[in-house]
């Protein structure tokens, strides 16, 4: 009986050691575990050595670069092809060309209730650092530009930042496409400097404006009305009249009205007399009376005769505005 126990204890004491040994296939999975943790410490570590060597050969490459335009595109009219692309060179400060380098192109595609929405495009510059660009056709009026920026890899804010210190913005610009047989009609109400309407004047911005229309590609399809008596009543009581006015005939499109007033009185400056004047103009549907675009444009003119310069305000303060109305009705 003592010899059985003597061999139970000595059975318990070996089990009571193998609990306190590890064994040796949980040593092999533990030492596995182990090595594959230094391998991806390794490899983590050795890909945060090159995206940083990447970083900062993008960061030297940023700041040391120049885009540049060599030459723009056309204007087309809404719904044509553009004929000329964008043309631009991408160089350091000493002229060397970034050749085969990307860049991301940021440009208009469409224009809904005025509201502008944006496409991206990816070129590549070639061996003299020179790409182009050229936007698909526009289905409407635009008055927008073209962005040219280096392309980059992530989100990282640094080279964000360079990036865009470094971009190029270009105007980008499609006139409105009036339909064959259709006109502006025209009525831009000059006024005195004392607050008046100027009726009888033989100067008239109207006028001016009329024939900027013609030389912006729409000869004989702008034409001056008179909705003076009307000219503060609004826009539904203005296409009424205008309608009266024609007498039903349905071939106008838009109404192109407003005021044109003093913003400063002619003065006496370096190199001869100043003048200041401002255009309150509204473009309206011929048919609805829908408002489609309202701008306020002021337009300054040095002249050295004193009974010229407000002659001289009013063309120029007309091809101001017509440059902007036909990119934007």
């Amino acid at each position: 009986m003592k010899k059985a126990i003597k061999i139970v204890s000595k059975v318990i004491f070996i089990f009571s050691l193998m609990s306190f040994m590890p064994s040796c296939e949980s040593t092999q999975v533990e030492n596995h575990e182990a090595a594959e943790k230094t391998t991806v410490s390794k490899k983590s570590s050795s890909q945060e050595t090159a995206e940083s060597a990447t970083t900062s050969q993008l960061k030297k490459e940023l700041s040391n670069m120049q885009i540049e335009l060599v030459s723009s595109a056309d204007t087309p009219f809404a719904g044509s092809a553009f004929r000329n692309p964008y043309v631009i060179s991408v160089k350091d400060n000493d002229g060397n060309p970034y050749a085969n380098y990307q860049l991301t192109v940021t440009y208009p595609e469409k224009k809904a209730d005025n509201v502008i929405s944006f496409n991206t495009a990816e070129i590549e510059t070639n061996e003299k650092g020179i790409a182009s660009f050229k936007p698909e056709p526009i289905a409407t009026s635009i008055n927008s530009t073209v962005t040219f920026s280096p392309k980059l890899p992530g989100n990282s804010p640094s080279l964000t930042k360079l990036a865009k210190a470094v971009e190029l913005e270009v105007p980008c610009r499609v006139k409105f496409l009036l339909p064959k047989g259709k006109i502006v009609m025209v009525d831009l109400i000059d006024y005195t400097p004392d607050g008046k309407m100027n009726l009888n004047s033989a100067l008239s911005t109207s006028s001016n404006t009329m024939q900027e229309f013609w030389k912006a590609g729409y000869p004989y399809q702008a034409q001056n009305a008179d909705f003076h008596k009307v000219i503060d009543k609004g826009n539904e009581a203005i296409c009424q009249a205008a309608k009266n006015l024609v007498g039903g005939a349905t071939y106008f499109r838009y109404i192109v009205y407003g005021k044109v007033k003093y913003a400063s009185e002619i003065k006496e400056v370096e190199g001869g007399f100043s003048l200041t004047l401002t255009a309150d103009v509204t473009v309206i549907d011929f048919a609805t009376a829908k408002e489609l675009y309202k701008v306020t444009k002021t337009t300054t003119v040095v002249d050295k005769n004193k009974w010229n310069v407000l002659k001289a305000c009013q063309t120029q303060l007309s091809k101001d505005l017509v440059n902007d109305l036909i990119y934007a009705m």
